[in-house]
């Protein structure tokens, strides 16, 4: 039986059949998977190459049962084999695997969907170079023939965060994808920023970072020129938000825990604020690591024995699910053993992607798993975690996009309490102030896609 599609759905549908190429940005849980299936069958479109997430191969082969009624044949392909169903799904890091790459190519495509699409956003990566082409002679000239978009008769993007980090990430979609809308238009005043560089600095506040006394390397920290770079994307992007479809946006607390100056001291140890501030303006993620990586350990451990204790407490007043967002290993192994007796779930690195949809499920139906642990980066996309209307950080990532999206997990059409997302922070920390820098780069991204 197929799943009843929502309006939106539907005029999304619309959008995308009647582009060629074209980006869905609606926002995560809005229903982007089921949009782009009706779509395919609107346009009659016979061979399907979707590249998707370890959690979205099972999420899409799922998805093509409860959205169309053709009856396709759907293939998952895991490594380099004959094709031999209309429908192929692939994981990003397949990208990697170059027989597996030949495979793809050997088929003329009817439809190529790039879901989480924002993972093609940096031409010097293989993936993105494998999916749009290489860029030569600054950008100017694309060599696509050896890519899956020239081997499809259309491509489109879906991603809730299309501007991941700066507004130089939308540049390698719209160089393959519509490249006329980075050409002059002398009646607007707007220059030809068809090659990489003009385009990073047309639209991107940039900073030379040293990196020794004979080279420094430029590091995007804001963005400027945003209502033009807006409009310049214009039609080609869809993006309808949560409020639109009458999804309840979640509301954003802290999650204070007081500790004791000689705590916070012995924990922060002899940390170079400065260093670590500008590193996060910079967007410098190895620098910070650098800098914050023990840190984080010491202090992940601390801020996960407390959460336990205070979870503890919420259940006895009556919370009935919570999902708990962390990034170390260790982090999640404190946090498991702390609350087994609640019916702890969990999703990490090490989840095979089949198993990924069983453990999706049981949290959403079974009223003795009340603890989903999700690692951010294996649990941040193509997973609905909506059972639950608590999400706690325990830990934080120092990318916005990574926040954004595993704060959606527990927000649907079928969530009728108002979600919360709370993040856990030791007080007077360095965090506090990172978090303020992260906000100034998540106000560049808006700038762009709210317009």
């Amino acid at each position: 039986m197929l799943l009843t599609p929502f309006p939106t759905q539907i005029s999304g549908a619309v959008f995308l059949a009647n582009n060629r190429n074209a980006l869905l940005a609606d926002a995560p849980r809005v229903g982007k998977t089921g949009t782009a299936i009706m779509a395919c069958d609107y346009n009659l479109e016979d061979t399907i190459l979707v590249l998707t997430t370890a959690s979205g191969r099972a999420v899409w082969q799922r998805a093509f049962n409860q959205w169309s009624g053709f009856g396709r044949g759907v293939q998952v392909m895991l490594d380099a084999r004959p094709i031999t169903k209309p429908v192929v799904i692939v994981g990003w890091p397949a990208m990697a695997n170059a027989a597996l790459r030949v495979e793809l190519l050997k088929r003329r495509w009817s439809r190529l969907i790039l879901d989480e699409g924002h993972n093609a956003k940096n031409f010097d990566a293989k993936r993105t170079q494998a999916v749009y082409g290489v860029p030569v002679e600054d950008g100017a000239i694309l060599a696509d023939t050896q890519s899956l978009v020239a081997k499809a008769d259309g491509t489109w993007v879906l991603t809730g965060t299309p501007i991941p980090n700066a507004p130089n990430d939308l540049y390698p979609m719209m160089r393959a994808l519509c490249p006329d809308r980075l050409l002059a238009d002398d009646a607007k005043g707007w220059p030809d920023v068809t090659k990489y560089q003009t385009f990073l600095h047309r639209y991107c506040v940039v900073k030379m970072k040293k990196i020794s006394n004979f080279n420094r390397i430029p590091v995007v920290i804001g963005g400027r020129n945003l209502p033009e770079l807006a409009e310049r994307v214009g039609d080609f992007m869809l993006l309808r938000t949560q409020q639109d479809v009458g999804i309840r946006e979640p509301i954003y607390e802290t999650f204070p825990l007081v500790v004791s100056p000689a705590m916070l001291r012995s924990a922060e140890g002899d940390l170079d604020r400065t260093s670590i501030l500008d590193a996060a303006v910079a967007g410098d993620t190895r620098k910070l690591d650098m800098h914050l990586g023990p840190l984080r350990r010491i202090t992940g451990a601390v801020v996960a024995k407390a959460v336990v204790e205070a979870v503890r407490e919420e259940f006895e007043n009556g919370l009935d699910k919570i999902v708990l967002a962390y990034w170390h290993r260790e982090v999640g192994d404190i946090l498991r053993e702390g609350l087994h007796k609640y019916g702890v779930l969990q999703i990490d690195g090490s989840t095979p992607g089949s198993a990924r949809g069983e453990i999706e499920q049981e949290f959403l139906n079974s009223p003795a798993a009340r603890v989903m642990l999700g690692q951010i980066q294996a649990a941040g996309e193509a997973v609905d975690f909506s059972s639950a209307a608590e999400l706690l950080f325990v830990e934080t990532s120092l990318v916005p996009k990574d926040m954004a999206q595993m704060s959606k997990r527990i927000t649907n059409h079928t969530q009728k309490r108002q979600p919360r997302v709370r993040v856990a922070v030791l007080q007077g920390s360095i965090q506090e102030a990172l978090e303020e820098v992260l906000l100034r780069k998540w106000t560049a991204i808006r700038g762009v896609l709210s317009k």
